[in-house]
């Protein structure tokens, strides 16, 4: 599905353009962003509704990115040390956001597949992943607290 019809996505990110993000990149880091763009990774690079997050580096460096749009409101948070507004590692995000957009994996279209899926199977998919990651058990067995980036005043149609 081609992203400007995806529902399942924020009209803002959907409509999210190249030129907004280097007039942003100009504002920020002087046009920075765009050079480490074209010269870094994005890794594990997830949409869900307004939100998209990644992993973003070079073989020196490498900080996990945050990203909330609410209409024209930009908000990030990323690992890194910058006393930025906005840093080179989330303009990034975005570049890749409005170049890539495709390679993003979509949380809510995996979500609408696993409503589909059977107990039991949902079950030997958990058992596979805690034998590969026992980490994550506790994520299974917390109860769910909102991070700060899953409040969203008004919900995707």
């Amino acid at each position: 599905m081609p992203l400007e019809d995806n529902p399942t996505i924020a009209r803002e990110l959907r409509e999210l353009g190249y030129d907004q993000i280097a007039a942003f990149d100009e504002e920020a880091t002087r046009g920075e962003a765009l050079a480490y763009y074209d010269n870094s990774q994005i890794e594990k690079a997830v949409v869900y509704r307004n939100k998209i997050s990644g992993r973003v580096g070079n073989y020196f460096e490498n900080y996990q990115v945050k990203i909330v749009i609410h209409g024209n409101e930009i908000t990030s948070i990323c690992e890194c040390d910058s006393e930025r507004r906005i840093c080179r590692h989330a303009i990034a995000l975005l570049y890749c956001w409005v170049n890539d957009a495709q390679d993003f994996l979509n949380v809510a279209e995996v979500l609408n597949k696993i409503e589909k899926v059977e107990k039991t199977r949902l079950l030997e998919i958990v058992a596979n992943i805690l034998q590969h990651e026992p980490h994550m058990a506790q994520a299974f067995l917390e109860k769910k607290m909102l991070d700060w980036d899953e409040i969203d005043p008004e919900p995707v149609p």
